[in-house]
């Protein structure tokens, strides 16, 4: 699981025309904690290295799916959003109710950008 916050002026509908341009299909819009929301699914990375004899890296390929909620900062998205992402090696997906229930638990306990 990653979490991270992006302040910038992106909002949530200016994302989801960016997901709708690039063709995306798995998308779905919503509402959590009274902020526009969007879930989305895209491949990880993965890179191998070989800290031992010369330090050398692997090609990069194509990691397992991820699920990613993506919430407004505030409920009048102004800009800015909270990525919550989920994956597992196997590639089996988490439930989206699961992570949406994470989400409830986790946004709320992340302090708010010094004004």
């Amino acid at each position: 699981m990653n979490v991270s916050v992006t302040y910038n002026e992106l909002s949530i509908a200016q994302y989801v025309k960016l997901m709708e341009f690039g063709e995306e299909t798995d998308v779905k819009t919503l509402s959590v904690l009274g902020r526009p929301a969007v879930l989305s699914s895209d491949h990880t990375m993965s890179i191998e290295f070989d800290l031992g004899s010369g330090g050398t890296g692997g090609p990069v390929g194509q990691g397992p799916l991820a699920r990613t909620l993506t919430v407004a900062l505030d409920g009048k998205d102004r800009g800015g959003y909270y990525d919550v992402s989920v994956w597992s090696e196997s590639g089996a997906l988490l439930d989206d109710s699961a992570l949406l229930d994470i989400a409830e638990t986790v946004l709320p306990t992340i302090p708010e950008p010094a004004a």
